[in-house]
């Protein structure tokens, strides 16, 4: 475990709001989660727009000075408020930038952040510069007006031709998502807003109380523990400030669930700061991924099933109820080119979504995966051999995984020039190459004591 990288950012929305569930600036709410985090050395990263930032400007720059606290500007609707019109979008982000600018001249990093994300809006973030997105959501399907059902998870340089995929170089914007989530039973159920990082989502599926957190520590240690084997893990949570607060102008949830929301985020924040994580802010994380990396970094984790199951109420039967496992454990990954699930005991990944050659995301990406034979295999105390047999067909970014205790072993050989073979915590070799349309014989090797 290297905790060191685990970056860790704390989002919260502190917008000004006209709407029937809450009227003007959740003060009360900004100044209760700015308390959680600060107590325990947190930095806050506040989502604010232009009716906000008067209202919050002078306790964000005191912030900033005494906890590091930044900003990142919300990102005009592109249809409701910009009526899909480019030029309006960009200059209502120049103007609203401007005023950022003037508020908090310390901002270096410009980041945006909305939901509902398009093309045209990623464009044109490119053409101001901004350097990253937040609001991203890994598997999710209408909740909120939000499908991105076939992105990454984490971080990832954005595709403007193709807002829901890498992009196939160094991409001008970084994609983050809006809260972290439990990779494995979000995969394995396709319900990322009930097995969450979002205090209110697990609050109401029950995972979580004010007094409980044990589904988030197991969540947050599978993230820790997969520092061993990734240049960087990105752990990135969010809470809006809004339902920090039961007040006259917000009371989006009960005043209880306001309470049970403090003390979840308390445990919380008390319990991850305990490792030696690196704490930061979202533009700070984004900007030195764009300094970091050429292209989109790989992601490799390694998840398991967590035992606290979901109640069964309003909230978690909306769209049809959610299934209670148990499940094997999982393995996911992704590059610029491709991403990837793998079931325990499986060579095959059951998901495969490739971001090369095509500008449809609307089915997700998803390719079929083909029947792949194992020849040959062999494991001695010394020695493990095999061979991967594939037929003809098409040209996709592929990868296999070979599940076994290969606690001593190191891989000696693999006969595909250009193929990565990478050991996962000594339980699984992953392969990464590509097909190409031809058939295909993979001979791998891996010694005891190499």
């Amino acid at each position: 475990m290297k905790p060191e990288r685990l970056i860790y950012t704390f989002v919260s929305y502190a917008s000004h709001y006209d709407t029937p569930w809450g009227k003007g600036t959740a003060v009360e709410g900004v100044e209760r989660t700015a308390a959680l985090a600060h107590r325990y050395g947190i930095p806050v990263t506040w989502i604010v727009n232009r009716g906000s930032i008067p209202v919050l400007a002078d306790r964000i720059r005191e912030w900033h000075e005494a906890y590091g606290d930044d900003v990142i500007l919300q990102c005009p609707f592109f249809e409701e408020e910009a009526g899909g019109s480019k030029a309006v979008l960009k200059q209502k982000l120049e103007q609203d930038w401007q005023l950022v600018q003037e508020h908090f001249p310390w901002v270096q990093v410009k980041i945006a952040g909305r939901g509902k994300i398009y093309n045209e809006v990623i464009e044109v973030l490119e053409e101001l510069d901004f350097r990253g997105m937040w609001g991203y959501c890994w598997e999710q399907v209408w909740w909120d007006g939000i499908t991105h059902k076939g992105i990454p998870w984490g971080s990832w340089f954005v595709d403007p031709a193709r807002y829901t995929a890498p992009h196939p170089g160094k991409g001008k914007v970084v994609a983050c998502e809006w809260t972290a989530r439990d990779l494995h039973q979000t995969w394995s159920t396709g319900s990322p807003v009930l097995y969450s990082t979002d205090p209110n989502d697990v609050l109401r599926a029950g995972l979580c109380s004010g007094e409980d957190i044990e589904y988030w520590k197991l969540v947050f240690q599978e993230y820790l523990d997969n520092t061993d084997h990734n240049d960087r893990v990105y752990f990135l949570q969010h809470q809006e400030a809004h339902e920090m607060e039961f007040t006259p102008q917000f009371q989006v949830f009960p005043a209880s669930h306001v309470e049970a929301c403090e003390g979840m985020l308390d445990r919380f924040f008390q319990y991850i700061t305990g490792f030696g994580i690196t704490l930061t802010t979202l533009p700070q994380a984004l900007g030195e991924y764009g300094k970091r990396y050429e292209e989109t970094e790989p992601v490799y984790m390694l998840t398991r099933d967590k035992p606290i199951r979901p109640q069964i109420n309003e909230y978690t039967l909306t769209l049809g109820g959610v299934g209670l496992g148990p499940w094997p454990d999982a393995f996911l990954t992704y590059d610029k080119d491709a991403q990837m699930g793998f079931v325990k005991g499986e060579c095959r990944p059951r998901l495969l979504r490739s971001y090369t050659g095509s500008a449809d995301g609307a089915r997700e990406y998803a390719e079929e995966a083909p029947p792949v034979f194992v020849r040959h295999y062999e494991r001695t105390e010394t020695a493990i051999r095999f061979t991967y047999e594939i037929g003809e067909w098409k040209a996709i970014p592929f990868g296999l995984v070979y599940w076994d205790d290969l606690a001593g072993f190191r891989l000696a050989s693999c006969s595909l020039a250009g193929a990565q073979v990478k050991i996962i915590k000594d339980e699984l070799a992953f392969l990464r190459f590509n097909l190409t349309g031809e058939p295909m014989v993979i001979e791998l090797e891996f010694k005891a004591g190499q």
